[in-house]
């Protein structure tokens, strides 16, 4: 049954999006939807112990506890998971808030739910693939998949950043589609694009591979120079998708890069690690030049994951594999609750201009409250849980890196501090629809209790360390 694992995986979205297209009622639907979640958290859940590898011709399917791809997965499945409700409770508040301004309301919940599925199933397969073909395959579907969601609420500047999005993404893919034939290239004869069973025989055709690979999958994560596509679409998109779209798309974009360097020849290491390093500096240098004088809310956290996938690109390139790990979970987790707070914000101010939102902790104390401590969380402010990986980050970095890299953190923190300031102080700006308070404030229970987990899953993990390091202690 193990082996059958992937396949199941990659059919319990399908399922769903057939079962929500085929049901005429709006509840039933979204029943649906959470259940497709929950069934698909639990089977990753449970196959947190095993190893399962499913073969179709050529192509492989697999998930390894020991792989970064299974807590990709994991990270997917909850975010998902956590969407659905929040879903619940933000589509009637949507479409009341459209309906006081006289705005229309987007596509059809039915619509929606199912590209959200196929969105969903497109992440599942990256994560489960096994060969650098299929991986390409995979990441190219998310594109797809995923671009329409984007125009949710049809505007023409939904409609632009849509386009723009699928231009230069699919130019990205068309870069790793050549990188990917480029490795095909350097293998031994009659060796397959497998991750388990590279043999590579020319190091200069991978490493025009490496190249070509980096920059498209860079491309789709978001790093910079090759981010531009990302603000319009994070600001653009419903929040519920930029959740999704910050918290697990980037991360399997940045799964392409990864796999490039875990089957990199001993002697080529250091030529991959230079690359990551380098561009890891460039993101946040761009993530802090922006972020400083941001008009734009949703347009900030765009740019802070432009930082932070340049903070995990340089965990890996300094061989910090784990720690990069610990950051992409808890930077999902921090992220989801900030663009559902943005989410939240634009319900009730119906913009997303900084300087028309003031004293939110007069007109809207819950959102105040999850928008100042998931802002401090994402800029590492102890005892954030990405406060331990970038002091690690500093740490192996060297001095010259090290610090660079909190020169440039301590920019963003305090530009960021002081939209968030601004945003939750001083006086209250008159509403023309009041009565939203009421129906944002009730919004705020997925994003409160993602909050809630994060500092529960923070404090647990310290106090294991705690405890075995009295046990280490005792037994000394």
């Amino acid at each position: 049954m193990t082996n059958y694992i992937p396949l199941f995986l990659l059919s319990i979205p399908l399922a769903g999006a057939v079962f929500i297209l085929l049901c005429r009622e709006k509840f039933i639907r979204h029943i649906l939807t959470i259940f497709a979640a929950l069934l698909l958290a639990t089977v990753i859940l449970g196959a947190y112990t095993k190893r399962g590898l499913y073969t179709i011709g050529s192509t492989q399917l697999g998930f390894d506890i020991y792989d970064p791809a299974f807590y990709v997965l994991g990270i997917t499945s909850v975010l998902f998971f956590l969407v659905t409700f929040y879903l619940r409770s933000w589509l009637p508040a949507d479409k009341e808030s459209a309906a006081l301004r006289n705005e229309p309301h987007g596509m059809s919940t039915k619509t929606f739910a199912v590209l959200l599925l196929i969105f969903v199933d497109t992440m599942v397969l990256t994560a489960l693939s096994r060969d650098f073909g299929m991986l390409w395959v995979a990441v190219e579907a998310t594109t797809l998949a995923s671009a329409p969601l984007i125009n949710f609420h049809k505007t023409k500047s939904s409609l632009e950043a849509m386009w723009k999005y699928l231009l230069l993404c699919s130019l990205g893919i068309g870069l790793a589609l050549f990188g990917t034939m480029l490795l095909s290239a350097s293998l031994a004869q009659n060796a397959s694009l497998s991750f388990y069973s590279m043999a590579v025989q020319s190091p200069q055709w991978f490493k025009a591979a490496f190249v070509f690979c980096f920059a498209g999958y860079g491309l789709k994560c978001g790093l910079a120079p090759f981010h531009s596509w990302l603000p319009d679409a994070h600001s653009e998109a419903p929040s519920p998708v930029s959740a999704l779209l910050s918290g697990s798309l980037l991360n399997c974009a940045l799964l392409g890069m990864w796999r490039m360097r875990d089957v990199a020849p001993e002697g080529l290491l250091p030529f991959c690690n230079n690359f990551f390093i380098f561009f890891g500096i460039v993101s946040l240098v761009i993530a802090a030049f922006f972020i400083i004088g941001q008009k734009d809310y949703k347009r900030m956290l765009a740019y802070s994951s432009v930082e932070h996938m340049g903070l995990i690109a340089l965990m890996i390139g300094f061989s910090s594999e784990g720690t990069a790990l610990i950051h992409m979970i808890f930077h999902s987790l921090i992220k989801m609750l900030l663009f559902l707070t943005a989410g939240n914000l634009l319900l009730y101010y119906g913009t997303r201009k900084i300087a028309s939102v003031q004293g939110l902790f007069t007109t809207l104390p819950k959102n105040a409250r999850n928008w100042m401590i998931g802002m401090l969380f994402i800029c590492g402010t102890p005892p954030s849980p990405l406060f331990f990986t970038e002091w690690v980050l500093v740490s192996r970095a060297g001095f010259v890196y090290g610090a660079i890299i909190l020169l440039l953190l301590f920019i963003i923190f305090c530009a960021m501090c002081s939209i968030v300031m601004k945003m939750c102080m001083g006086g209250e700006i008159k509403n023309d629809f009041p009565q939203l308070g009421a129906t944002t404030e009730k919004v705020t229970r997925v994003p409160s209790f993602i909050l809630f987990s994060i500092i529960l899953a923070f404090v647990a993990s310290m106090a294991s360390l705690y405890l075995l390091a009295i046990d280490n202690f005792f037994k000394f």
